[in-house]
């Protein structure tokens, strides 16, 4: 009565199991088989299977062979266990199964069947094989990147080192880098500070990036400089296991931003010993050149008496037009060392804008008339109240104007003054020269540069309009050079921010 309810219970596990479940004959057929394994092979249920399939060899496994060497592998041990092999289903797709089995004997020591199961494990072999592409991939990178790939313990001692790295310390083998270094702290870093620094660093941020230290390399002990970029690897609970990261060695970077420096630092001192030269220079030259000036001012007034023959006042003229232009020569010299080394500053005032392009006008207008030039103004019919500094705005507004008039042979010189709508103004001077190539006008800011525009010899020192532009950013604006529009000749123009005009003035005038 017992045997019948147990052959039951295993008759129920063979057909519900859910891994394939079969007996079969040495002679290649199947005496049982499971739902599962119908399932698997493509049948409705496993009397189809047993009915289809009287060559296990050739039809359901894929290479027949595999069926000869499982009856060998049976006759000696009597069990195959976790044997692999490629199935056919009855449509012709194929899928890969584990096979274990134990054969089954007669009283005479004949094999009577195969009992066994077949296991699916076609996606396990699919992740195993991306698993394995992924591990020949990653093995590729550590073993030829030109970059050191390194794994090291909490305490400082070197895991795992790729070739590169090893012979970044100057040894053969990764085996021999791990065994000398034992203490990265003391041995790799030249300020053994510096790993205690990486360490807060990564238990801050869980990484660190362009970690540049100066290192020995182990085996020779030559300092070189390195940047690593690192993270902390922690397993599932968080516990910390070790530290790995990539090494660049940037030793000459490192030395060329040094020379860099030094010539940097080099420079500006000789920067600050040119400005203090020049402002010496300009203040011994300034004294006696204003002594000069003033004598032969006085001279041409004569108070003492006439100078008798007329040359001595044609003379005396040339000697103070000749220190007056040498004197403007130095100022420009020194205001040009003041904006290059940063110390230029605005002395700011409230001004009327158009009061001072008034004087300006007024100081060419004789200069106008010796070259045959009309020299014209364009104003608004009131004052523009302003906050600038006055003598740099003049100095710009002499400059506008007065390279208008040295590269104009013919013609007028006309300045206008424009409010617009935002609140800024800007002046504008037109000239009927020969004008500036679209290609070469970047060069008139260029200091020392002389752009000769007319058959007329340029005079100076080449430092006005670069000068006039650094004191017109100074005031937040800018001056430029455009085309004149109608026809020939150029336009300069000072733009001046809204933030200049004194507004409640300019509303007062208005009332």
């Amino acid at each position: 009565m017992r045997a019948e309810p147990e052959a039951s219970a295993f008759r129920s596990i063979f057909d519900r199991a859910g891994i394939g479940v079969f007996q079969t004959t040495p002679g290649g057929r199947f005496l049982r088989v499971n739902q599962a394994l119908a399932d698997m092979l493509g049948f409705t249920d496993p009397e189809a299977v047993i009915a289809a399939v009287d060559d296990i060899a050739h039809q359901v496994y894929v290479d027949a062979s595999v069926r000869e060497d499982f009856k060998r592998r049976m006759a000696v041990a009597d069990t195959v266990t976790g044997m692999v092999t490629e199935y056919r289903r009855r449509d012709g797709a194929t899928f890969w199964v584990s096979e274990t089995a134990q054969a089954v004997r007669n009283p005479d020591g004949t094999i009577h069947s195969y009992i066994g199961t077949a296991e699916n494990v076609t996606d396990l072999l699919r992740t195993r094989e991306k698993l394995d592409e992924v591990t020949r991939d990653y093995r590729t990178i550590f073993e030829h990147t030109t970059e050191g790939i390194y794994r090291s313990s909490l305490d400082g001692r070197m895991i795992r080192a790729n070739p590169a790295l090893v012979r970044l310390n100057g040894y053969e083998t990764e085996a021999e880098l791990i065994e000398a270094c034992n203490d990265i702290a003391r041995e790799w870093y030249v300020d053994p500070g510096r790993r205690e620094q990486f360490k807060t660093i990564l238990a801050a941020n869980g990484q660190v990036t362009d970690f540049v230290s100066e290192i020995y390399r182990h085996r020779s002990r030559e300092r070189i400089w390195i940047s690593e970029n690192a993270r902390a690897v922690r397993n599932d609970k968080g516990r910390l296991l070790y530290y790995e990261g990539t090494v660049r060695e940037i030793t000459e970077q490192v030395r060329l931003v040094n020379r860099l420096r030094s010539a940097l630092e080099r420079a500006e001192r000789a920067n600050a010993a040119k400005a203090e030269f020049l402002a010496n220079m300009s203040h011994e030259l300034r004294t006696p050149l204003n002594a000069i000036i003033g004598f032969a001012d006085l001279i041409l007034h004569e108070p003492f008496g006439a100078l008798g023959d007329p040359r001595y006042r044609e003379y005396i003229g040339d000697i103070q037009s000749s220190g007056s232009h040498l004197l403007q020569v130095i100022q420009e010299i020194l205001d040009y060392a003041r904006i290059d080394s940063g110390r230029a500053e605005l002395q700011d005032e409230d001004i009327d804008l158009v009061e001072i392009v008034i004087s300006a006008v007024h100081m060419l207008r004789e200069r106008a008339q010796q070259k045959g030039l009309l020299l014209v103004s364009d104003l608004p019919g009131r004052s523009l109240p302003m906050i600038a500094d006055p003598r740099r705005i003049r100095q710009v507004l002499i400059n506008m104007l007065g390279n208008a008039l040295k590269f104009t042979d013919s013609g007028w010189v006309a300045v206008r003054v424009v409010e617009r709508p935002d609140g800024s103004v800007i002046v504008d001077v037109d000239d009927t020269g020969p004008g500036i190539p679209i290609d070469q006008r970047h060069r008139v800011f260029e200091p020392f540069h002389q752009c000769v525009q007319s058959n007329s010899k340029a005079e100076g020192t080449g430092l006005g309009l670069p000068l006039s532009r650094q004191f017109a950013v100074l005031h937040g604006g800018n001056l430029e050079v455009l085309d004149r529009p109608g026809g020939q000749g150029t336009r300069a123009r000072l733009t001046l921010p809204a933030n200049r005009r004194r507004m409640e003035l300019q509303s007062q005038a208005a009332q």
